[in-house]
């Protein structure tokens, strides 16, 4: 395109004649449709509000603008004006991707989900959600500045059906090279707690996950998205499931957040690198809003939870970055690293006569060293667990090597009969009972 041109093209679009746009670029011949013609071009039809046409023109150039913020912007604004607000969405996202200084795009995202919400039947006047009131909002807000940082920008909610969850996002400064963000609103809500934790001030909470300095925190890609996302689950989770979340408790997310990495789910920890007090804020009438730092986890970190206990899975945490790291180690040796004496396609179908839960115990000195079961107890277990109670030791095992839960798997009674068939006919004995084996080889009875 000749400069005279492209002058005549601008001046046009700044008076707002977008119809003589269309005139003089219909007078070109093929050969001068290049890109930056059809952008033009584009850009009159959506102003004249021919959308389908310029929606048309743009898909024409689709391998030139796909890495182009403009083609995306006015690809996106010509799905909007048709109502095609989930396509307007990817589009807008994809935009903002590639520049995210531009507040229209943002408006435009908002926009859309709004559309999108609506068409779901989600307006917000259909609802009622459980809300602070204007003086409590304003003492968890000085809280916020006070005891973890100022807060610039605040991830406005929508459409909030239960309670409205805000989240407040606090930059990387020198004390704290990282992004934090703060959940406010879920301590609106007062949580289900147990009886013996009632009257200790452990019904109100708000979340907090810290981030990576370089983490692109206005994006909408579900790769880097999901730590918000999930600050609102958790948020939800106790009203949704008349339930509670304190210190220690996981929740699972069955596969990893996103495709970048492989965590999968969150521990509730304590509040760290943050000033004395960060942890509670009081409220005018005495009461606690507990603030919590949300961690990811693995999934085989979680299991160990499951299968050893909260305590010794905090413990195992201990020293590890409270920041997001999405490729961090996993502080658990998976069961699948370990070198089993008996290898997992030898393990035959050897227990018959048993129907109920198939887990277990057992050391590494029998799965990973191939030692004979020495020592055997079985323990009530609970009764949520698919678990049988029978734990399995050498018997040679001493007390530090027991008290280090990486020592210690959880595996099936069948791949356990495969090491020792001795065992079989002694796993319907009762709960509070043990064998030893004793000099001659022999499995003997013993009450605990």
């Amino acid at each position: 395109m000749n400069k005279e041109t492209l002058y005549k093209l601008n001046k046009w679009h700044e008076e707002d004649e977008f119809q003589k746009i269309v005139d003089e670029i219909s007078l070109m011949v093929e050969e001068e449709m290049d890109y930056d013609v059809i952008s033009h071009l584009v850009r009159a039809f959506n102003n004249l509000k021919r959308y389908e046409e310029a929606i048309e023109k743009l898909l024409s150039v689709e391998e030139e603008g796909k890495n182009d913020f403009y083609w995306h912007f006015e690809l996106g604004y010509a799905y909007y004006y048709l109502e095609r607000f989930d396509e307007a969405k990817n589009e807008f996202e994809a935009a903002w991707e590639l520049d995210q200084n531009d507040e229209d795009t943002m408006r435009f995202i908002g926009f859309c989900k709004e559309k999108l919400q609506e068409a779901a039947g989600l307006k917000q006047e259909n609802f009622d959600p459980e809300l602070y009131t204007e003086e409590q909002l304003k003492v968890v807000e000085r809280h916020i500045e006070r005891r973890i940082g100022h807060y610039g920008r605040v991830f406005h909610e929508i459409v909030s059906p239960d309670i409205h969850v805000d989240i407040a996002i606090i930059d990387p400064d020198p004390d704290h090279n990282y992004y934090t963000l703060v959940t406010m609103g879920m301590g609106a809500h007062r949580m289900t707690v147990p009886p013996n934790f009632e009257g200790e001030n452990f019904d109100r909470a708000e979340l907090v996950i810290c981030l990576p300095p370089d983490w692109p925190i206005n994006s909408n890609s579900d790769i880097w998205f999901w730590p918000v996302k999930w600050l609102k689950v958790m948020a939800r989770l106790p009203g949704e499931q008349n339930t509670w979340l304190a210190w220690g408790h996981t929740v699972s997310n069955n596969e990893p957040f996103a495709e970048n990495t492989k965590l999968s789910g969150m521990i509730v920890s304590n509040m760290t690198d943050f000033d004395e007090g960060a942890d509670k804020c009081i409220l005018p009438n005495g009461e606690c809003i507990n603030f919590y730092q949300i961690i990811p986890l693995y999934r085989e970190e979680i299991e160990f939870k499951v299968s050893h206990s909260k305590d010794e899975l905090i413990h195992m945490l201990d020293g590890i970055d409270p920041v997001v790291d999405l490729n961090r180690p996993s502080q658990c040796v998976s069961e699948s690293k370990k070198k089993f004496a008996i290898p997992s396609e030898d393990i035959k179908p050897v227990l018959s006569d048993w129907y109920g839960p198939l887990g277990c115990k057992a050391t590494d000195r029998i799965m990973v060293d191939g030692e004979k079961i020495g020592y055997m107890y079985r323990e009530e277990p609970d009764p949520e667990m698919p678990d049988s109670g029978w734990r399995f030791l050498a018997g040679d095992e001493s007390d530090e090597y027991l008290n280090d839960p990486l020592n210690i798997g959880i595996y099936s009674l069948n791949t356990i009969c495969n090491y020792d068939p001795d065992i079989i006919p002694l796993l319907h004995a009762p709960y509070g009972t043990a064998y030893f084996r004793d000099e001659t080889g022999k499995l003997r009875k013993r009450t605990i």
